[in-house]
């Protein structure tokens, strides 16, 4: 099942916006027409004023929509700055807690990350503070003013995107993975420490406060489910970015062509034959998933999986060819992709294997098992707790 859509690019880079995302954003379209609530003179919701719920709810989607585009331009400025000092950012997907941008490689060098990272929370605390001075000039909202419709709807969106915008900047300062603060803790460690020592000694803290502030949760009256959620958050990030930095340093200078079964090793199936022929393939070979060719030399033509054979009833499988369930939409890599190019595309799809085209030719095939038989042979590992 495709979790993301993508809805267009800004600066060349893809924006993909995850199904947990049209959650929360329906959710403060709703929290903000229904409530009202003041932070010192600001108002932070439509509710109080006085005009008709189809128009609070119109205003409050004006002013989510406009918050979550203040999200977006906090990734696109980590990708400006990633893309300035050469790096690729694959895509930009914003989800239920904000926004993540996906670089092909983790930034090595320890001031283009301290850069990268906190061009993020700047640029969030950035538009806060000028939302405020512009809430604070033409202000205060009077909500129960008739005939002040437009100017106090400016203003509450205003302060929407101050505070929350504030708070965004100041959250993401936290010491943790995978909040940028993490990330800042870390490229200042591996200024006086190897990298991976830093990464393990930033995850680490983030782990700490992760759970400090689960325990703060559970014991508050009532219990705080909103912060205990962070918590796990914050603890599942710091320990997705120890694995990814293990994946990375491991895979570093590896190719694509040094771990992938060449092509010569490799068994093909043509697309004319029944699936019971390609299942009696399987027995003998072992192997879960094959190219489909019309020969050696020839241009694929598809993919075909064990999940492919299990959609076809057994009492059809003489009959049904692997021409007419294959997958033909092809996702490869190139034999002079980095190995954890391959890995990030293998888990990004959660497919088992990947062809390795060249000129429209399949040059070999890359497998998770064959890129963990290479982790091993390094005698690295991956981090069990």
């Amino acid at each position: 099942m495709k979790w993301s859509l993508q809805i267009g690019k800004v600066i060349g880079i893809p924006i993909q916006l995850h199904v947990t995302f049209l959650f929360i954003l329906i959710f403060f379209i709703y929290y903000f027409a229904v409530i009202e609530f003041q932070i010192g003179t600001m108002v932070l919701g439509f509710d109080g004023m006085n005009i008709s719920l189809i128009e609070k709810i119109i205003f409050s989607t004006i002013a989510s929509i406009l918050f979550f585009s203040t999200i977006l331009l906090h990734e696109l400025s980590h990708s400006f700055v990633a893309k300035r000092n050469g790096m690729n950012i694959q895509s930009i997907t914003l989800f239920v807690f904000g926004g993540v941008a996906q670089m092909e490689e983790i930034p090595r060098n320890p001031k283009v990350e301290l850069k990268m990272a906190a061009a993020g929370p700047a640029l969030s605390l950035a538009i806060g503070i000028l939302t405020y001075a512009f809430y604070v000039y033409f202000g205060p909202v009077e909500v129960a003013e008739v005939g002040m419709t437009a100017k106090n709807a400016v203003l509450i969106t205003a302060g929407i995107i101050s505070v929350y915008n504030l708070f965004l900047g100041i959250f993401n300062l936290l010491p943790a993975f995978p909040m940028d603060g993490g990330r800042v803790l870390r490229a200042l460690l591996a200024m006086w420490l190897p990298y991976m020592d830093a990464t393990r000694i930033a995850v680490s803290i983030g782990k700490t406060f992760a759970f400090l502030m689960g325990i703060f949760g559970l014991f508050m009256k009532p219990i705080n489910i909103i912060l205990i959620l962070i918590a796990f958050f914050i603890y599942y990030g710091a320990k997705g970015e120890e694995r990814e930095t293990y994946f990375a340093i491991s895979l570093e200078g590896i190719k694509v062509k040094d771990v992938m079964t060449p092509m010569q090793d490799l068994i093909y199936v043509p697309p004319d034959w029944t699936i019971s022929q390609l299942v009696e393939a399987m027995f003998r070979f072992k192997h879960m998933g094959y190219p489909v060719q019309e020969g050696l030399d020839k241009p694929p033509l598809g993919i075909v999986t064990f999940e492919d054979v299990q959609k076809v009833p057994q009492q059809e499988q003489d009959t049904v060819q692997i021409k007419d369930i294959m997958t033909k939409d092809i996702i490869s890599v190139s034999p002079e992709n980095e190995a954890y190019q391959a890995l990030q595309t293998i888990a990004k799809n959660n497919i088992g294997r990947l062809l390795v085209i060249q000129d429209n030719k399949i040059n070999g095939i890359i497998t998770m098992k064959d890129i963990m038989r290479n982790m091993q042979f390094k005698h690295m590992y991956m981090p069990q707790n």
